[in-house]
Protein backbone atom coordinates (compact mmCIF):
# COMPACT_ATOMS: atom_id res chain seq x y z
CA UNK A 1 0.00 0.00 0.00
CA UNK A 2 3.12 2.34 0.90
CA UNK A 3 4.69 1.13 -2.28
CA UNK A 4 1.24 2.50 -4.62
CA UNK A 5 1.53 5.61 -2.79
CA UNK A 6 5.17 6.58 -3.28
CA UNK A 7 4.80 5.55 -6.83
CA UNK A 8 1.91 7.72 -7.12
CA UNK A 9 4.19 10.42 -6.09
CA UNK A 10 6.64 9.83 -8.27
CA UNK A 11 9.21 7.91 -6.87
CA UNK A 12 10.87 4.79 -7.91
CA UNK A 13 9.66 1.58 -6.02
CA UNK A 14 10.90 -2.10 -5.75
CA UNK A 15 8.16 -4.20 -3.78
CA UNK A 16 9.93 -7.78 -3.36
CA UNK A 17 7.43 -9.97 -1.48
CA UNK A 18 8.14 -13.61 -0.51
CA UNK A 19 4.96 -15.03 -2.00
CA UNK A 20 3.65 -15.71 -5.59
CA UNK A 21 0.88 -14.00 -7.88
CA UNK A 22 -2.51 -15.83 -7.90
CA UNK A 23 -4.66 -16.16 -10.51
CA UNK A 24 -8.24 -16.15 -9.69
CA UNK A 25 -8.80 -19.47 -11.11
CA UNK A 26 -5.58 -20.59 -8.84
CA UNK A 27 -7.60 -20.00 -5.29
CA UNK A 28 -8.36 -23.88 -3.65
CA UNK A 29 -12.10 -24.74 -3.25
CA UNK A 30 -11.38 -28.04 -1.79
CA UNK A 31 -9.93 -29.52 1.32
CA UNK A 32 -6.97 -31.49 -0.50
CA UNK A 33 -6.40 -28.58 -2.39
CA UNK A 34 -6.40 -26.00 0.77
CA UNK A 35 -4.41 -28.59 2.65
CA UNK A 36 -1.65 -27.83 -0.77
CA UNK A 37 -2.33 -24.03 -0.38
CA UNK A 38 -0.66 -23.59 3.07
CA UNK A 39 2.87 -21.59 3.12
CA UNK A 40 5.67 -24.26 4.09
CA UNK A 41 8.83 -22.49 2.15
CA UNK A 42 10.77 -25.17 0.43
CA UNK A 43 7.86 -27.75 0.00
CA UNK A 44 4.94 -25.36 -0.82
CA UNK A 45 4.41 -21.49 -2.29
CA UNK A 46 1.07 -21.33 -0.47
CA UNK A 47 -1.42 -18.74 0.33
CA UNK A 48 -1.97 -19.28 4.18
CA UNK A 49 0.64 -19.39 6.62
CA UNK A 50 0.05 -21.28 9.61
CA UNK A 51 2.66 -20.28 12.75
CA UNK A 52 2.72 -22.83 15.60
CA UNK A 53 3.88 -21.07 18.66
CA UNK A 54 4.09 -22.15 22.66
CA UNK A 55 0.43 -21.34 23.27
CA UNK A 56 -1.35 -19.48 19.96
CA UNK A 57 -0.86 -20.05 16.77
CA UNK A 58 -0.98 -17.33 14.32
CA UNK A 59 -2.31 -17.08 10.51
CA UNK A 60 -1.16 -14.63 7.98
CA UNK A 61 -1.12 -14.66 4.35
CA UNK A 62 1.77 -15.37 1.90
CA UNK A 63 1.48 -13.98 -1.91
CA UNK A 64 1.29 -10.48 -4.06
CA UNK A 65 -1.67 -8.79 -2.06
CA UNK A 66 -0.55 -10.32 1.86
CA UNK A 67 -2.95 -10.91 4.36
CA UNK A 68 -5.80 -8.99 2.21
CA UNK A 69 -6.01 -12.14 -0.05
CA UNK A 70 -6.99 -14.41 2.93
CA UNK A 71 -9.13 -11.40 5.28
CA UNK A 72 -12.85 -11.36 5.60
CA UNK A 73 -13.62 -8.16 4.26
CA UNK A 74 -14.77 -6.29 7.48
CA UNK A 75 -12.97 -2.30 7.25
CA UNK A 76 -14.08 -0.88 10.87
CA UNK A 77 -12.52 1.86 12.35
CA UNK A 78 -10.55 1.46 15.52
CA UNK A 79 -13.46 3.23 18.34
CA UNK A 80 -11.93 6.17 19.73
CA UNK A 81 -11.21 5.42 22.81
CA UNK A 82 -8.89 2.50 21.68
CA UNK A 83 -6.80 5.57 19.89
CA UNK A 84 -6.89 7.30 23.41
CA UNK A 85 -5.26 4.30 25.33
CA UNK A 86 -1.90 4.95 26.69
CA UNK A 87 0.45 3.63 24.04
CA UNK A 88 -0.15 5.03 21.31
CA UNK A 89 1.69 8.30 20.23
CA UNK A 90 0.64 11.53 21.03
CA UNK A 91 0.42 12.60 17.55
CA UNK A 92 -2.26 9.98 16.48
CA UNK A 93 -4.50 11.14 19.10
CA UNK A 94 -7.73 13.40 18.60
CA UNK A 95 -9.06 12.00 15.72
CA UNK A 96 -5.68 12.21 13.75
CA UNK A 97 -6.34 9.36 11.83
CA UNK A 98 -9.57 10.58 10.44
CA UNK A 99 -8.37 11.60 6.61
CA UNK A 100 -6.18 8.67 6.85
CA UNK A 101 -9.42 6.29 7.26
CA UNK A 102 -11.21 8.61 4.72
CA UNK A 103 -8.69 8.01 1.79
CA UNK A 104 -8.56 3.94 2.45
CA UNK A 105 -12.16 4.21 2.34
CA UNK A 106 -12.70 6.03 -1.15
CA UNK A 107 -10.63 3.02 -2.29
CA UNK A 108 -12.19 0.23 -1.08
CA UNK A 109 -15.49 1.51 -0.60
CA UNK A 110 -17.25 -0.19 2.33
CA UNK A 111 -20.73 -1.14 2.81
CA UNK A 112 -22.76 -3.01 4.69
CA UNK A 113 -23.80 -5.85 3.50
CA UNK A 114 -26.47 -5.56 0.49
CA UNK A 115 -26.96 -9.57 -0.95
CA UNK A 116 -26.37 -9.98 -4.75
CA UNK A 117 -30.12 -10.11 -7.11
CA UNK A 118 -31.43 -13.51 -6.48
CA UNK A 119 -29.23 -13.99 -3.12
CA UNK A 120 -31.16 -13.76 0.20
CA UNK A 121 -30.04 -11.89 3.78
CA UNK A 122 -27.85 -15.19 4.68
CA UNK A 123 -29.24 -16.97 7.83
CA UNK A 124 -26.37 -16.86 9.37
CA UNK A 125 -27.19 -13.21 9.62
CA UNK A 126 -30.45 -12.87 10.49
CA UNK A 127 -29.87 -15.06 13.39
CA UNK A 128 -26.93 -13.58 14.43
CA UNK A 129 -28.66 -9.50 15.03
CA UNK A 130 -31.54 -11.53 16.43
CA UNK A 131 -30.15 -13.29 19.45
CA UNK A 132 -27.43 -10.27 19.80
CA UNK A 133 -30.49 -8.06 20.41
CA UNK A 134 -32.36 -10.31 22.10
CA UNK A 135 -29.69 -10.67 24.40
CA UNK A 136 -29.37 -6.33 24.83
CA UNK A 137 -26.56 -5.75 22.66
CA UNK A 138 -26.46 -3.46 19.90
CA UNK A 139 -25.80 -5.50 16.90
CA UNK A 140 -25.64 -3.84 13.31
CA UNK A 141 -24.55 -4.74 9.85
CA UNK A 142 -20.62 -4.59 9.26
CA UNK A 143 -18.94 -2.31 6.79
CA UNK A 144 -17.62 -4.79 4.32
CA UNK A 145 -14.79 -3.76 1.50
CA UNK A 146 -16.88 -6.59 -1.08
CA UNK A 147 -19.05 -5.72 -4.18
CA UNK A 148 -22.19 -7.14 -4.42
CA UNK A 149 -23.52 -6.00 -7.92
CA UNK A 150 -22.98 -6.56 -11.23
CA UNK A 151 -19.54 -6.97 -12.98
CA UNK A 152 -17.70 -4.00 -13.40
CA UNK A 153 -14.24 -2.80 -13.50
CA UNK A 154 -13.05 -1.51 -10.45
CA UNK A 155 -13.62 2.22 -10.13
CA UNK A 156 -10.04 2.94 -8.87
CA UNK A 157 -8.17 0.17 -10.10
CA UNK A 158 -9.82 -0.69 -12.85
CA UNK A 159 -9.74 -4.15 -11.97
CA UNK A 160 -12.29 -6.31 -13.50
CA UNK A 161 -14.72 -7.54 -10.51
CA UNK A 162 -17.56 -10.24 -10.30
CA UNK A 163 -20.24 -10.19 -7.35
CA UNK A 164 -19.71 -12.15 -4.55
CA UNK A 165 -20.65 -15.85 -5.03
CA UNK A 166 -21.85 -15.87 -1.26
CA UNK A 167 -20.01 -19.16 -0.41
CA UNK A 168 -18.13 -18.27 2.62
CA UNK A 169 -14.48 -18.93 0.68
CA UNK A 170 -12.55 -15.41 1.76
CA UNK A 171 -10.47 -17.38 3.84
CA UNK A 172 -8.92 -19.26 0.61
CA UNK A 173 -8.71 -16.20 -1.82
CA UNK A 174 -11.31 -14.35 -3.77
CA UNK A 175 -12.29 -15.79 -7.35
CA UNK A 176 -14.49 -13.50 -8.50
CA UNK A 177 -12.42 -11.05 -7.23
CA UNK A 178 -15.41 -9.66 -5.60
CA UNK A 179 -13.48 -8.42 -2.65
CA UNK A 180 -11.19 -5.33 -2.38
CA UNK A 181 -8.17 -7.01 -1.47
CA UNK A 182 -4.50 -5.52 -2.41
CA UNK A 183 -4.69 -7.32 -5.82
CA UNK A 184 -7.76 -5.48 -7.01
CA UNK A 185 -7.32 -2.14 -5.63
CA UNK A 186 -3.55 -0.71 -4.62
CA UNK A 187 -1.54 -2.97 -6.38
CA UNK A 188 -2.80 -2.50 -9.73
CA UNK A 189 -2.85 1.58 -9.02
CA UNK A 190 0.51 1.43 -8.02
CA UNK A 191 1.63 -0.94 -11.21
CA UNK A 192 0.18 1.95 -13.73
CA UNK A 193 2.16 4.39 -11.68
CA UNK A 194 5.61 2.16 -12.42
CA UNK A 195 5.51 0.13 -9.26
CA UNK A 196 7.56 -3.14 -9.58
CA UNK A 197 6.81 -6.36 -7.72
CA UNK A 198 9.20 -9.30 -7.68
CA UNK A 199 7.05 -12.14 -6.08
CA UNK A 200 8.76 -14.84 -4.92
CA UNK A 201 11.63 -13.07 -2.96
CA UNK A 202 12.56 -13.71 0.77
CA UNK A 203 14.21 -10.60 2.42
CA UNK A 204 16.53 -11.90 4.88
CA UNK A 205 19.18 -9.06 5.47
CA UNK A 206 18.62 -5.61 6.13
CA UNK A 207 22.24 -3.75 6.30
CA UNK A 208 23.30 0.05 5.92
CA UNK A 209 25.44 1.00 3.06
CA UNK A 210 26.78 4.25 3.61
CA UNK A 211 24.35 6.67 2.95
CA UNK A 212 21.75 4.12 1.51
CA UNK A 213 20.49 0.88 2.77
CA UNK A 214 20.96 -2.50 1.31
CA UNK A 215 18.68 -5.24 1.08
CA UNK A 216 19.26 -8.68 0.43
CA UNK A 217 16.59 -11.61 -0.27
CA UNK A 218 16.30 -15.23 -1.58
CA UNK A 219 14.97 -15.72 -4.77
CA UNK A 220 12.48 -19.12 -4.94
CA UNK A 221 11.71 -20.77 -7.96
CA UNK A 222 8.47 -20.74 -8.81
CA UNK A 223 8.65 -24.36 -10.13
CA UNK A 224 10.54 -26.32 -7.87
CA UNK A 225 10.05 -25.26 -4.55
CA UNK A 226 12.75 -27.78 -2.92
CA UNK A 227 15.46 -26.03 -5.31
CA UNK A 228 18.48 -23.73 -4.15
CA UNK A 229 17.78 -19.88 -3.82
CA UNK A 230 19.36 -17.44 -6.12
CA UNK A 231 20.21 -14.46 -4.15
CA UNK A 232 19.71 -11.01 -5.29
CA UNK A 233 20.93 -7.82 -3.19
CA UNK A 234 18.98 -3.97 -4.18
CA UNK A 235 20.17 -0.88 -2.55
CA UNK A 236 17.50 1.71 -1.68
CA UNK A 237 17.42 5.31 -0.36
CA UNK A 238 14.20 4.27 1.81
CA UNK A 239 13.06 0.97 3.11
CA UNK A 240 9.88 -0.38 4.06
CA UNK A 241 9.12 -3.45 6.35
CA UNK A 242 5.69 -4.99 5.59
CA UNK A 243 5.99 -8.24 6.22
CA UNK A 244 3.48 -8.32 8.95
CA UNK A 245 3.79 -8.69 13.03
CA UNK A 246 5.54 -12.26 12.82
CA UNK A 247 7.49 -11.09 9.50
CA UNK A 248 8.78 -7.82 10.10
CA UNK A 249 9.68 -8.01 13.81
CA UNK A 250 11.04 -11.54 12.65
CA UNK A 251 13.59 -9.79 10.40
CA UNK A 252 14.75 -7.34 12.60
CA UNK A 253 15.58 -9.61 15.30
CA UNK A 254 17.94 -11.88 12.28
CA UNK A 255 18.97 -8.03 11.63
CA UNK A 256 20.19 -6.92 14.99
CA UNK A 257 20.71 -10.47 16.97
CA UNK A 258 21.86 -12.89 14.12
CA UNK A 259 23.59 -10.94 11.65
CA UNK A 260 24.66 -7.90 13.71
CA UNK A 261 23.93 -5.54 10.85
CA UNK A 262 21.43 -3.64 12.51
CA UNK A 263 22.86 -3.96 16.49
CA UNK A 264 21.43 -0.55 17.31
CA UNK A 265 17.88 -1.31 17.07
CA UNK A 266 15.38 -0.40 20.24
CA UNK A 267 15.47 -2.57 22.95
CA UNK A 268 11.85 -2.69 22.87
CA UNK A 269 11.81 -4.69 19.51
CA UNK A 270 9.75 -8.32 19.42
CA UNK A 271 7.72 -6.65 22.82
CA UNK A 272 3.98 -5.81 23.47
CA UNK A 273 2.29 -8.30 20.98
CA UNK A 274 -1.28 -8.49 20.92
CA UNK A 275 -3.52 -11.18 19.31
CA UNK A 276 -6.28 -8.54 19.34
CA UNK A 277 -8.48 -10.72 21.67
CA UNK A 278 -8.73 -13.41 18.66
CA UNK A 279 -11.06 -16.33 19.95
CA UNK A 280 -12.00 -18.42 16.86
CA UNK A 281 -13.63 -22.28 16.67
CA UNK A 282 -16.20 -21.34 19.30
CA UNK A 283 -20.08 -21.23 18.73
CA UNK A 284 -23.75 -22.15 18.90
CA UNK A 285 -24.59 -25.74 18.55
CA UNK A 286 -28.45 -27.12 17.90
CA UNK A 287 -29.40 -23.35 17.20
CA UNK A 288 -33.36 -23.16 16.87
CA UNK A 289 -32.80 -22.47 13.14
CA UNK A 290 -30.77 -23.37 10.07
CA UNK A 291 -27.76 -21.10 9.81
CA UNK A 292 -25.48 -22.92 7.27
CA UNK A 293 -22.50 -21.08 8.20
CA UNK A 294 -21.08 -21.94 4.00
CA UNK A 295 -23.23 -19.25 3.01
CA UNK A 296 -22.45 -15.57 2.57
CA UNK A 297 -19.55 -13.57 2.65
CA UNK A 298 -17.09 -14.87 5.72
CA UNK A 299 -18.25 -12.15 8.20
CA UNK A 300 -21.96 -9.78 8.02
CA UNK A 301 -22.64 -8.51 11.69
CA UNK A 302 -21.26 -7.32 14.74
CA UNK A 303 -21.51 -6.26 18.04
CA UNK A 304 -20.26 -4.91 21.14
CA UNK A 305 -20.80 -7.27 23.82
CA UNK A 306 -18.44 -6.32 27.10
CA UNK A 307 -20.20 -5.85 30.65
CA UNK A 308 -21.59 -2.26 31.57
CA UNK A 309 -18.54 -0.57 32.92
CA UNK A 310 -16.06 -3.01 31.86
CA UNK A 311 -12.37 -1.67 31.57
CA UNK A 312 -13.10 -4.09 28.42
CA UNK A 313 -14.01 -3.63 24.69
CA UNK A 314 -15.41 -7.17 23.11
CA UNK A 315 -17.02 -7.54 19.91
CA UNK A 316 -18.62 -10.68 18.29
CA UNK A 317 -19.21 -11.16 15.00
CA UNK A 318 -20.76 -14.10 12.74
CA UNK A 319 -18.26 -16.45 11.28
CA UNK A 320 -18.94 -18.53 7.90
CA UNK A 321 -16.41 -21.07 6.75
CA UNK A 322 -15.90 -22.65 3.34
CA UNK A 323 -17.57 -25.95 2.51
CA UNK A 324 -13.84 -27.17 2.00
CA UNK A 325 -13.42 -26.86 6.07
CA UNK A 326 -16.98 -27.70 7.11
CA UNK A 327 -17.14 -30.85 4.78
CA UNK A 328 -14.15 -32.02 7.22
CA UNK A 329 -16.81 -31.20 10.09
CA UNK A 330 -19.20 -33.31 9.10
CA UNK A 331 -16.66 -36.17 7.69
CA UNK A 332 -14.98 -36.17 11.94
CA UNK A 333 -18.54 -36.82 13.26
CA UNK A 334 -18.39 -39.75 15.51
CA UNK A 335 -18.76 -43.26 13.76
CA UNK A 336 -21.35 -44.49 16.13
CA UNK A 337 -23.94 -41.62 15.30
CA UNK A 338 -22.94 -41.90 11.31
CA UNK A 339 -23.66 -46.08 11.99
CA UNK A 340 -27.24 -45.26 13.85
CA UNK A 341 -28.04 -43.12 11.25
CA UNK A 342 -27.61 -45.13 8.64
CA UNK A 343 -29.11 -48.12 10.27
CA UNK A 344 -32.06 -45.69 10.82
CA UNK A 345 -32.48 -45.18 7.02
CA UNK A 346 -32.10 -49.00 6.08
CA UNK A 347 -34.79 -50.15 8.43
CA UNK A 348 -36.83 -47.03 6.69
CA UNK A 349 -36.41 -48.57 3.65
CA UNK A 350 -37.12 -51.73 4.63
CA UNK A 351 -40.43 -50.89 5.50
CA UNK A 352 -40.90 -48.58 2.67
CA UNK A 353 -40.56 -51.39 0.49
CA UNK A 354 -43.08 -53.78 2.19
CA UNK A 355 -45.40 -51.04 1.94
CA UNK A 356 -45.15 -49.91 -1.27
CA UNK A 357 -44.34 -46.21 -0.14
CA UNK A 358 -41.70 -43.98 -0.18
CA UNK A 359 -38.99 -43.65 2.66
CA UNK A 360 -36.84 -40.86 3.83
CA UNK A 361 -32.95 -40.88 3.94
CA UNK A 362 -32.72 -37.80 5.71
CA UNK A 363 -31.23 -39.49 9.40
CA UNK A 364 -27.60 -40.09 7.16
CA UNK A 365 -28.15 -36.74 5.85
CA UNK A 366 -29.47 -35.02 9.09
CA UNK A 367 -26.45 -36.24 10.86
CA UNK A 368 -24.24 -33.09 10.63
CA UNK A 369 -24.42 -30.46 12.91
CA UNK A 370 -23.35 -27.90 10.80
CA UNK A 371 -26.61 -26.48 9.38
CA UNK A 372 -27.17 -25.48 12.76
CA UNK A 373 -23.93 -24.41 14.37
CA UNK A 374 -23.08 -20.65 14.24
CA UNK A 375 -19.32 -19.68 14.73
CA UNK A 376 -18.55 -16.29 16.07
CA UNK A 377 -15.50 -14.40 15.65
CA UNK A 378 -14.19 -12.47 19.08
CA UNK A 379 -12.12 -9.51 19.48
CA UNK A 380 -10.87 -7.91 22.74
CA UNK A 381 -8.55 -5.59 24.31
CA UNK A 382 -6.34 -8.33 25.34
CA UNK A 383 -3.36 -7.57 27.56
CA UNK A 384 -0.64 -6.81 24.62
CA UNK A 385 1.59 -8.67 26.61
CA UNK A 386 3.35 -10.95 24.68
CA UNK A 387 6.87 -11.02 23.02
CA UNK A 388 8.51 -12.24 20.14
CA UNK A 389 12.63 -13.54 20.87
CA UNK A 390 15.07 -15.92 18.88
CA UNK A 391 16.19 -18.80 20.50
CA UNK A 392 19.72 -19.96 20.93
CA UNK A 393 19.26 -22.09 17.66
CA UNK A 394 18.48 -18.77 16.21
CA UNK A 395 14.20 -19.70 15.66
CA UNK A 396 11.24 -17.24 16.26
CA UNK A 397 9.72 -17.90 19.87
CA UNK A 398 6.30 -16.06 20.95
CA UNK A 399 6.05 -16.17 24.71
CA UNK A 400 2.43 -15.31 25.66
CA UNK A 401 0.15 -16.01 28.45
CA UNK A 402 -3.30 -15.90 28.22
CA UNK A 403 -3.42 -15.26 31.96
CA UNK A 404 -3.38 -11.28 32.23
CA UNK A 405 -6.28 -11.32 29.81
CA UNK A 406 -8.41 -13.89 31.24
CA UNK A 407 -10.92 -11.20 32.44
CA UNK A 408 -12.02 -10.34 28.93
CA UNK A 409 -11.80 -13.86 27.52
CA UNK A 410 -14.14 -14.41 30.31
CA UNK A 411 -16.50 -11.65 29.35
CA UNK A 412 -16.26 -12.62 25.79
CA UNK A 413 -17.16 -16.23 26.51
CA UNK A 414 -20.03 -14.81 28.96
CA UNK A 415 -21.47 -13.06 25.85
CA UNK A 416 -21.44 -15.79 23.38
CA UNK A 417 -23.52 -17.98 26.00
CA UNK A 418 -25.84 -15.72 26.66
CA UNK A 419 -26.54 -15.52 22.11
CA UNK A 420 -26.73 -19.29 22.65
CA UNK A 421 -29.45 -19.18 25.05
CA UNK A 422 -31.17 -16.44 22.79
CA UNK A 423 -30.44 -18.75 20.02
CA UNK A 424 -32.08 -22.04 21.63
CA UNK A 425 -28.65 -23.50 21.68
CA UNK A 426 -26.04 -24.49 23.58
CA UNK A 427 -22.59 -22.45 23.51
CA UNK A 428 -19.38 -24.79 22.41
CA UNK A 429 -16.03 -23.52 23.60
CA UNK A 430 -13.21 -23.43 20.91
CA UNK A 431 -11.71 -26.78 20.95
CA UNK A 432 -8.07 -25.40 21.77
CA UNK A 433 -9.28 -23.01 24.03
CA UNK A 434 -10.45 -26.31 26.55
CA UNK A 435 -8.31 -27.86 29.12
CA UNK A 436 -5.57 -28.99 29.12
CA UNK A 437 -4.36 -27.09 26.10
CA UNK A 438 -5.88 -23.45 26.59
CA UNK A 439 -4.79 -22.41 23.39
CA UNK A 440 -5.94 -19.63 20.66
CA UNK A 441 -5.27 -19.09 17.37
CA UNK A 442 -5.52 -15.51 15.96
CA UNK A 443 -5.55 -14.13 12.55
CA UNK A 444 -4.97 -10.35 13.74
CA UNK A 445 -1.38 -10.29 15.18
CA UNK A 446 -0.10 -7.17 16.03
CA UNK A 447 3.43 -5.33 17.78
CA UNK A 448 6.29 -6.71 18.07
CA UNK A 449 7.57 -3.09 16.05
CA UNK A 450 5.22 -0.56 18.12
CA UNK A 451 5.22 3.12 17.48
CA UNK A 452 5.55 5.67 20.06
CA UNK A 453 7.13 8.61 21.55
CA UNK A 454 10.40 7.93 22.48
CA UNK A 455 12.96 4.92 21.63
CA UNK A 456 12.67 3.69 25.09
CA UNK A 457 9.14 2.28 25.08
CA UNK A 458 8.72 2.03 21.56
CA UNK A 459 10.56 0.48 18.12
CA UNK A 460 9.26 3.01 15.35
CA UNK A 461 7.82 7.03 15.59
CA UNK A 462 4.78 7.99 14.88
CA UNK A 463 5.74 8.13 11.00
CA UNK A 464 6.30 4.65 11.51
CA UNK A 465 10.46 5.32 10.67
CA UNK A 466 12.31 3.03 13.35
CA UNK A 467 13.92 5.37 16.04
CA UNK A 468 18.08 6.43 15.08
CA UNK A 469 17.58 4.45 11.90
CA UNK A 470 16.87 7.09 9.03
CA UNK A 471 15.48 5.87 6.16
CA UNK A 472 14.05 2.75 7.43
CA UNK A 473 10.59 2.45 7.65
CA UNK A 474 7.88 -0.33 9.42
CA UNK A 475 4.63 -0.23 7.94
CA UNK A 476 2.23 -3.12 8.88
CA UNK A 477 0.24 -4.59 12.37
CA UNK A 478 3.68 -5.14 13.87
CA UNK A 479 3.57 -1.11 14.79
CA UNK A 480 -0.10 -1.01 15.92
CA UNK A 481 0.64 -0.39 20.10
CA UNK A 482 -2.04 -2.74 21.48
CA UNK A 483 -5.14 -4.37 20.39
CA UNK A 484 -8.25 -2.94 18.88
CA UNK A 485 -10.92 -5.20 19.53
CA UNK A 486 -12.07 -4.63 15.98
CA UNK A 487 -10.69 -6.10 13.01
CA UNK A 488 -7.70 -4.13 12.38
CA UNK A 489 -7.27 -3.73 8.44
CA UNK A 490 -8.97 -0.51 8.18
CA UNK A 491 -6.50 0.42 10.79
CA UNK A 492 -3.20 -0.30 9.37
CA UNK A 493 -4.53 0.65 6.32
CA UNK A 494 -4.73 4.09 7.39
CA UNK A 495 -1.61 3.72 9.61
CA UNK A 496 -0.03 3.11 5.75
CA UNK A 497 -2.02 6.29 3.85
CA UNK A 498 -0.29 8.48 6.61
CA UNK A 499 3.33 6.78 6.42
CA UNK A 500 3.44 7.78 2.90
CA UNK A 501 2.26 10.87 3.25
CA UNK A 502 4.76 11.89 5.35
CA UNK A 503 7.36 10.18 3.08
CA UNK A 504 6.19 12.11 0.23
CA UNK A 505 5.46 15.07 1.64
CA UNK A 506 7.46 15.69 5.32
CA UNK A 507 4.16 16.90 7.25
CA UNK A 508 0.40 15.84 8.38
CA UNK A 509 -2.16 15.36 5.73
Amino acid sequence: MVGARLAQGGRSVCVLERGRRWEPHEFPRTFGASAGAVWDEGRTHGLLDYRVFGRIDVLQGSGVGGGSLCYFNVALRAPAAVLERPGWPAALRGGALAPYYERVEAVIAPAPLRPPPGYPVPARTTAFLHAARQAGYDAELLPLALHTGASRAHPASGVVQGPCTFTSDCLLGCRPRSKHSLDVTYLPLGERAGLEVRPLHVVDHLARAGDRWRVRARVLDPDDPASPSDRVELTADQVVVAAGSVGSTELLLRCRDVHATLPRLPSPLGHRFSANGDMLFAGTKDAGVVVDPTTGPSITAGAFVQRPGSPHLVQLQDLGYPAALTGLFDGALPVRRRLAALGATVTGYARAAAGGRPFAAGPVFAGTPVPRFLPYLGMGTDAGNGRYRLDGAGQLRLDWDPAASAGMYAEMEEAMGRLSDALGGAYVRSLPWRRPLRRLLTAHPLGGCVMGDDPVTSVVDHRGEVWGHPGLFVCDGAVVPGPLAVNPSLTIAALAERTAQWMLHGREA
